[in-house]
C-alpha cells in the first residue's frame, strides 16, 4: 500500500510542477509528503482510508516532533492539496483534511530586517567571495526578490527605462504570478546591464543555483556571525521602503505578496527601523529615477507598457 502512496505522490508532484511552481517549492511539498509516508507506514495507515482522526494524529506528531506552528500548518496544507488530488484522480470520494479544524495558533513573527551594522559587515563579506555569488545576493537586497526568482531569471527580464534605470521583470513570482520590480542599487543594476550585453535573451542572468545560495549563506553565518539567510534580504527592502514612505500597496506589488495583510507585517517593524536605518542613510545606494517609479506611480504605468 505504501509504494502505491508514494506513486500517487510522485504523480502528484509531476501534475504540481507542471502547474508552473518552482523547483523549490517542489522540493519542499516532496519533503513534507514524505513526512505523512513515514507517518502512514508507523501507524500501519492506510491512505486511502484515512479518516479525520488519522488526520489528527498526524498534526499532533508533528507537534511532537518539535515542528514550529507554521511548519506544522504548512505540512497540512500540502497533505490537503494532495488529497484534492486524489479526488480529482477518483481515488477517493471526500477529503479528509479539514486546515481550519486542524491549523495550530501561529504566533505573529515580525519579518527579520538586517540592521545597518549587520548590512555592513555584510557588504564586507560580499566583496571577499566570488563576484557572481555576491551580485546574487546584491540582487537580492537591490529589488527583494526571493531566491527563486532571481534564479530564474533570465537576461532578457532586465528592462532598461528612458529614465536610465532598470526594472526586473518577474515572469513567475510565488502563485506562478508575474510582476515588475526596481533595481534600486545603481551599481548592481550596472553590472546586471553589463552582463546583459555579453548573454543571449534566455540565458540566466546570475547563474547561481539555490544549493550554492543556501552554501554561501551557511559560510556567511560562520565566518562573520551574522544570522543571514537569503530571505532576510528581502524582509530588509520591505522594510526599508515603508520606512522611506513608500505607500504599502506598492511595497505591495514590488514584493508580490498576494495579500496585503502579509505586507503590513513590514509596516510594523519600520517605526523601529527608522531609528537604525536612518542614521546611515546616506549609505543606502539607490537612483533617483528608479524610486520615483515607486513614488509617482511611473512603475504601475510602465508596468502596462510590456
Amino acid at each position: 500500500m505504501q509504494s502505491k502512496l508514494r506513486e500517487l505522490i510522485k504523480e502528484y508532484l509531476i501534475d504540481f510542477k507542471m502547474r508552473g511552481n518552482s523547483e523549490v517549492t517542489v522540493k519542499g511539498y516532496a519533503y513534507n509528503l514524505s513526512r505523512f509516508v513515514n507517518f502512514a507506514d508507523k501507524n500501519n495507515i492506510n491512505f486511502l482510508a484515512l479518516n479525520p482522526t488519522h488526520a489528527r494524529l498526524y498534526r499532533n506528531s508533528l507537534v511532537e516532533a518539535g515542528l514550529k506552528p507554521r511548519s506544522v500548518n504548512k505540512a497540512v496544507s500540502v497533505l490537503k492539496g494532495f488529497y484534492d488530488f486524489l479526488i480529482e484522480e477518483g481515488k477517493i470520494a471526500g477529503n479528509p483534511i479539514n486546515t481550519r479544524r486542524l491549523r495550530v495558533k501561529e504566533g505573529q513573527a515580525l519579518p527579520k530586517f538586517m540592521t545597518t551594522a549587520e548590512l555592513e559587515l555584510l557588504d564586507n563579506w560580499l566583496s571577499t567571495i566570488p563576484e557572481t555569488i555576491a551580485l546574487g545576493f546584491r540582487t537580492m537586497l537591490a529589488t527583494g526578490m526571493r531566491t527563486s526568482e532571481v534564479v530564474a531569471m533570465k537576461c532578457n527580464d532586465l528592462i532598461r527605462l528612458d529614465n536610465g534605470g532598470y526594472i526586473i521583470r518577474v515572469r513567475h513570482g510565488k502563485g506562478n504570478k508575474e510582476r515588475y520590480v526596481p533595481v534600486m542599487d545603481a551599481e548592481v543594476a550596472r553590472k546586471l546591464a553589463e552582463i546583459q550585453k555579453e548573454r543571449t535573451g534566455e540565458a540566466s542572468l546570475i547563474d547561481v543555483t539555490p544549493i550554492q545560495y543556501r552554501n554561501w549563506s551557511y559560510k556567511c553565518k560562520k565566518q562573520i556571525g551574522v544570522h543571514f539567510y537569503p530571505h532576510r534580504c528581502r524582509h530588509t527592502v520591505g522594510t526599508q521602503l515603508l520606512q522611506k514612505g513608500v505607500a504599502i500597496d506598492k511595497v505591495q506589488e514590488v514584493l508580490g505578496h498576494e495579500n496585503i495583510s502579509t505586507t503590513r507585517r513590514y509596516a510594523k517593524t519600520a517605526p523601529e527601523a527608522v531609528l537604525e536605518l536612518a542614521a546611515k542613510a546616506d549609505q543606502v545606494k539607490e537612483t533617483n529615477g528608479i524610486y520615483c517609479c515607486l513614488m509617482n506611480e511611473i512603475f504601475l504605468e510602465k508596468k502596462q507598457e510590456f
